[in-house]
């Protein structure tokens, strides 16, 4: 069997039933990844980015790292609107990858309280700063 070209191929040809835990698992490994954390360190899957140290530059690393692993294009608000890992792969599967997971709602999950909120401002120069 050939290796998969991307983490789509790869989520592709899993059953559907082992496509969300191995989204999952990538997206908590990019974290980690960013983070410089090792693989085996737990991180709680509600535990907001910010809380584990995440910067905005960070956040934009990772913003590139999923976009690759990917190939698919995704928003830098996207990862401050949905700053945990389970925010995060809730939102990659309803949105970026509904035809990987074809019937998913978009993700409507609030971000914890405990996640630091931007101000408007920085809200648009990030969003001018990525677009």
């Amino acid at each position: 069997m050939t290796e998969p070209a991307n983490a789509v191929d790869l989520l592709l040809s899993l059953p559907r039933a082992r496509r969300r835990q191995t989204l999952t698992d990538l997206v908590a490994a990019e974290v980690r990844e960013v983070l410089l954390l090792p693989e085996d360190a737990e991180m709680g899957a509600d535990v907001s980015f910010f809380d584990l140290g995440m910067t905005s530059l960070r956040l934009t690393e990772l913003r590139q790292r999923l976009t690759r692993m990917l190939d698919r294009r995704i928003e830098i608000e996207a990862l401050f609107e949905h700053p945990t890992s389970q925010g995060l792969t809730d939102h990659l599967a309803g949105t970026v990858l509904c035809d990987v997971f074809p019937g998913t709602a978009p993700a409507s999950t609030p971000a914890p309280q405990n996640a630091q909120e931007l101000p408007p401002m920085v809200q648009e120069i990030l969003r001018n700063l990525y677009s």
